[in-house]
Parts: C-alpha cells; structure tokens; sequence
C-alpha cells in the first residue's frame, strides 16, 4: 500500500513539472553600435562592436551606464580565458566588416561576445548575427561616401554628424585631442528579443562622453578625417 501510495505522489510531482526556466529578461533599453575609423588601413568604417546601454532611468543607482560583463561571463571582467569565448564563429560577412574580430586569435571576438553580447538575450551566434545586421541597416554599411571622399581632409561636425542619413540625434562622434576623427556610435532601439531596430536618440551618458562623443565635449568645430 505505501508503495502505490509513493507512486501517486511521483506521478503527481511529474505532472505539475514547472517547464524550464526562461532566460531573464534583458534590463538595458537601446544599443551603440561603434564603428572605427583608421585609413589608411582600412576601406571604410569597421565594427568595434555592439554595445548594450541603460536609458537615463535605467541607470540611476548604476555603477555605470551600460551592464557588462554579465551572468557566467563575470569572471571574464579580470581575466578572459577559454570560457569566455562566444562558442560561435564569426560570420564571413561580418568577418569582412568586423576584421579585428577575426585577427590574431580572434581574442577581440571574445572581449566584446563576454563584455557585451552576454548582457543581451540573444546566443552568440545570433548576437554575431544582429552586429551584421545593425550594420546593413546604415546607408552605405554605416560609411557615407562622404566619409570616403573627405578622408585626408575636414568637415564640420554638423555636416559630418548629418552625413550618415540617419537622425543627427541618433549620431555620436568620437574625436582624439586634436580633434582627428576616430569612431562614430549610432544609437538604436531594440525589440523584444533584445535585436537592434531603428536609430532612437542618444541619452546624455552617451552624448556627453568623451570617449563616445569627444568631437562635440572637445568643441571640435571642424573634424579631421
């Protein structure tokens, strides 16, 4: 009898199994998207990466302005190892834009897959995927051609800014001390799935950077390319 009793009860309990637990949902509200800027080397803009931000709310409270570093990946903020990789390779077409990603040991792939591909919803390989795909959102893969044709001289930051077909709100600019240009961030949405979607403006975290937007915090009138 206590036998029978015992298998009720098991059958019971596997009845009333909870499914597996669901990822947590992401606690960021939009992405910088950062692209490099060093001609001669290369022909265009290329990926520095896919960055997860707090909007202006989300941030209060914060120790900075963005999560990084998350989950299993915590570790891997004092020293990246073998688990830190992202266990998905690099897509040619990404490769092509992104070829810091692939160079070497594929290390930079890495640093930015545990810094900030793992504060997201997505897998490595579909992170991968929605950096190639922010990417081809942009007029021109992000670099205007009149980015190309200004290479080796200067534009003014307002034509600069507007020269990439999207909201100049959506646009950040990075400049060195003698107001070089260096990188552009452009500020995105994202759905559900935590997949990037359309520009949206930058907060204040983003646009008073200096690292980000050093062309405007360092007054840069003009902008050598």
């Amino acid at each position: 009898m206590r036998a029978a009793v015992v298998l009720v009860a098991l059958a019971a309990c596997h009845s009333h199994t909870a499914p597996p637990p669901q990822p947590p949902p992401s606690g960021f509200g939009y992405y910088l998207l950062a692209m490099m800027w060093a001609p001669p080397c290369a022909h265009g803009l290329t990926l520095h990466g896919l960055w997860p931000n707090y909007t202006e709310d989300q941030a209060r409270g914060q120790p900075r302005a963005w999560p990084q570093f998350c989950g299993a990946y915590a570790h891997c903020e004092k020293a990246e190892d073998a688990s830190c990789a992202p266990g998905a390779r690099v897509p040619d077409e990404l490769a092509a834009l992104a070829p810091a990603y692939v160079e070497g040991n594929g290390s930079f792939a890495t640093h930015e897959w545990s810094k900030h591909g793992s504060c997201t919803a997505l897998p490595a390989a579909e992170f991968f995927a929605a950096e190639l795909a922010a990417i081809r959102s942009l007029p021109g893969n992000g670099t205007p051609e009149a980015l190309r044709a200004a290479a080796g001289h200067d534009l003014a930051r307002s034509e600069l800014q507007r020269a990439f077909g999207i909201p100049p709100e959506s646009v950040v600019l990075g400049c060195d001390d003698h107001c070089r240009f260096t990188q552009v961030g452009f500020c995105l949405a994202k759905d559900a799935g935590d997949h990037p979607t359309t520009p949206t403006p930058c907060t204040a975290s983003v646009t008073t950077s200096e690292y980000d937007n050093g062309c405007v915090t360092r007054g840069c009138e003009r902008v050598a390319i």
